[in-house]
């Protein structure tokens, strides 16, 4: 939920050691994924998510709802904001693992090739 804490481990920059990283849920909405060309569930954190913590998992801080919530990636492409990082719901993750399992490579995302438009009657 927006507002909730997480925390991201990995090892930034090549560190020697494991490192935690806080914030907050600042936003959940659908994102397109290149990999799977489709607008799938991103959830937008502030954490600090820098090369080497970029696909480590984030976990819910929020002391009701603990667990893995995601894996962490840094960024999206040509975006340039800072303090903005985002998740992989393990929704996202699990359609895909499933897939991989159960036919031993991911062939994407179904749609249904259904397009709108909102109309506006001025």
């Amino acid at each position: 939920q927006l507002r909730d804490r997480v925390v991201c481990v990995g090892f930034p920059i090549g560190g020697d050691s494991v490192s935690f990283t806080s914030g907050v849920v600042s936003r959940i909405e659908l994102q397109e994924y290149a990999q799977a060309s489709a607008e799938l569930l991103a959830i937008q954190i502030d954490a600090a998510i820098n090369a080497g913590n970029s696909g480590g998992p984030v976990l819910s801080d929020d002391g009701e709802n603990e667990g893995c919530i995601g894996v962490a990636f840094q960024g999206l492409d040509g975006q340039d904001a800072e303090s903005i990082g985002y998740v992989i719901p393990v929704q996202v993750l699990r359609h895909f693992l499933d897939a991989v399992a159960l036919r031993g490579h991911f062939q994407g995302v179904p749609d249904l090739g259904v397009r709108w438009q909102e109309l506006d009657n001025d």
